[in-house]
């Protein structure tokens, strides 16, 4: 049971990282397109470094919360909450790994100069980086009211 109580600990901390780290990130990315040379190239990489945190932050909150589902009793103990907050992790996840990593991956082409991202790929990276975070940032914010689904229900 300790063992269970250890990881939940350590996937909220985890979780609440990855939302923290997003917060900034639309607003740099469109401060990427507005700056040019060195600055540019700059915050761009520093924002290369707050997508890849996520993108570790957000794995371990799914290996974490799948952790606590097996060493606190599985599918017997678990109600449908459970399950659809699983779901929605990984739906997070993927959201991470496809659309804000890629979206930013491009943003920093653009800003280094490294790969053929013109002004119209940038720009169409800027809004799904800033898309993915707003999804990513509303499943976050549904997956905390559905920690506290079944004590909210037991209250009525």
């Amino acid at each position: 049971m300790l063992l269970k109580w250890i990881l939940v600990i350590l996937h909220i901390i985890t979780a609440a990282a990855w939302f923290g780290l997003g917060l900034r990130l639309a607003g740099q990315a469109r401060t990427v397109l507005s700056l040019d040379g060195e600055a540019q190239a700059t915050l761009a990489e520093d924002g290369q470094q707050s997508v890849w945190l996520m993108n570790i932050f957000i794995v371990l909150t799914l290996v974490f919360s799948i952790g606590a589902f097996v060493a606190g009793g599985h599918f017997n103990v678990y109600g449908p909450v459970y399950h659809t907050s699983i779901t929605l992790i990984v739906l997070l996840t993927l959201d991470q790994l496809f659309v804000i990593r890629p979206g930013w991956s491009t943003l920093l082409a653009h800003a280094t100069g490294r790969a053929d991202a013109g002004a119209d790929a940038a720009d169409s990276a800027k809004t799904r980086v800033a898309i993915g975070t707003g999804v990513g940032h509303l499943l976050w914010l549904v997956l905390l009211g559905l920690m506290f689904a079944n004590r909210l229900v037991g209250a009525f």
